[in-house]
């Protein structure tokens, strides 16, 4: 307790947002209707990232992730961590052509890369209604990112870079915008401790289809998304795909410096575009008929920053996700320090729940102060045939964790 008492009495930082111009620029002495035919510049963020594990399990995630609580385990040992993986460097460049056009290119990295290893973030080049590289994958709203010092974000949120070829253009009204994207297929499958779903990984051939749509004015942002996939698995080593599909909702409002925000995902076979549970293998599973099934995900989240004075702000964050399978053929349970339980024809329902409450302060125009506290609970239950006996087993857990840090943007 009185670790957790020191760490309220400590004040770090972290930044509230990355809208102020780079103080590093450079530009050529030649220009085009005025304007230097080349420009440049190179930014930092840096971070300094601390989390209080105050029980739940994640003293070994750099984020708060509630799809990583282990709710069959029982170490809820306090942990004190602090690293600089965070940081981020960014470079940019404008050219103009002699036709008016303008060409933007972007490459980001941070250290999040495992024992501070540099890690790509981004690098695209877009041009002439064109985006080609990687960045953030269209399902998702890269306008929205609650103003948090945890970068893993709400169980439900949509935050996936991918390498994508995307299309965007307006309809002759600038307030609104579409987008159609050709996204790279995501496999990176790794395991859960608790449940294996025995769906092995296979080479996919076809990239994910994205169209999107948003209406954009002085009070915020409205967007809607879709998405089509065609998933290649394996599975008792032979090779077959299904179909997944979902939709987005999204927006932003705003009313002078505070905001308001919101985004929920539904759909089948989406499992890898959601935060807490991607990269899992959860996208499809076997049924008990001989079939594969996309697996059936929605959940959301709303965030809402207020600021009490102009350097003083807070932020109320709440997430909620809920997948489930039917009919499983068979998976398997992990029990800690046991072996492996195969569970024939049975059903898995998860639930993530996610909150969080924080304060900042804006010491200077590009360093934020700030103090957070995390709190979250997974849910499991599953059911089936285990050697001939029914099984039925539900668990729960929860964590709860205070992040700290310090920004420092340029």
């Amino acid at each position: 307790m009185k670790n957790i008492i020191l760490l309220f009495l400590c004040i770090f930082t972290f930044a509230s947002g990355f809208s102020q111009d780079r103080i590093l620029t450079f530009s050529s002495k030649d220009s085009v209707n005025d304007t230097p035919v080349f420009k440049g510049s190179f930014g930092a963020n840096i971070k300094l990232n601390g989390y209080y594990d105050v029980f739940g399990g994640l003293q070994d995630n750099e984020t708060f992730n509630i799809g990583e609580i282990n709710v069959f385990g029982n170490d809820d040992d306090g942990s004190l961590k602090v690293d600089m993986y965070q940081t981020q460097l960014k470079f940019e460049s404008y050219i103009a052509t002699k036709n008016g056009d303008n060409i933007y290119a972007v490459v980001e990295f941070d250290f999040w890369g495992g024992n501070g290893h540099m890690r790509l973030r981004k690098a695209y080049v877009e041009f002439d209604h064109w985006q080609i590289g990687q960045g953030w994958a269209s399902f998702g709203d890269e306008a929205l990112w609650p103003n948090i010092m945890e970068w893993e974000g709400p169980p439900s949120g949509v935050w996936l870079r991918s390498p994508h070829i995307k299309y965007f253009n307006s309809f002759g009204n600038p307030d609104w915008r579409y987008i159609i994207a050709l996204d790279a297929p995501i496999t990176d499958y790794s395991r859960f401790g608790e449940i294996e779903p025995l769906v092995g990984e296979a080479y996919q051939t076809t990239p994910d289809l994205i169209v999107g749509m948003k209406h954009e004015k002085a009070w915020g942002h409205l967007r809607m998304a879709t998405i089509f996939r065609n998933i290649n698995y394996k599975y008792n080593d032979e090779k077959d795909s299904f179909n997944g599909y979902g939709l987005s909702f999204s927006g932003k409002l705003k009313k002078e410096l505070n905001n308001f925000q919101f985004q929920g995902t539904v759909g089948k076979g989406i499992a890898t575009y959601i935060t807490s549970i991607s990269g899992y293998g959860y996208d499809g599973y076997p049924t008990k008929g001989g079939e594969m099934e996309a697996t059936p995900s929605y959940g959301g989240w709303v965030s809402y920053e207020h600021f009490w004075t102009p350097k003083v702000h807070a932020n109320f964050v709440f997430g909620y996700t809920h997948y489930y399978t039917h009919d499983v053929e068979r998976f398997l349970l992990v029990y800690p320090e046991e072996s492996e339980v195969a569970v024939l024809n049975g059903d898995i329902n998860h639930t993530h729940s996610y909150g969080i409450v924080n304060i900042m302060y804006d010491y200077y125009k590009r360093m934020t102060f700030g103090l957070e506290l995390n709190y979250g609970t997974k849910n499991l239950d599953v059911n089936g045939m285990v050697d001939g006996n029914t099984l039925d087993d539900s668990k729960s857990r929860d964590a709860m964790r205070i992040s700290f840090g310090f920004m420092f943007y340029f």
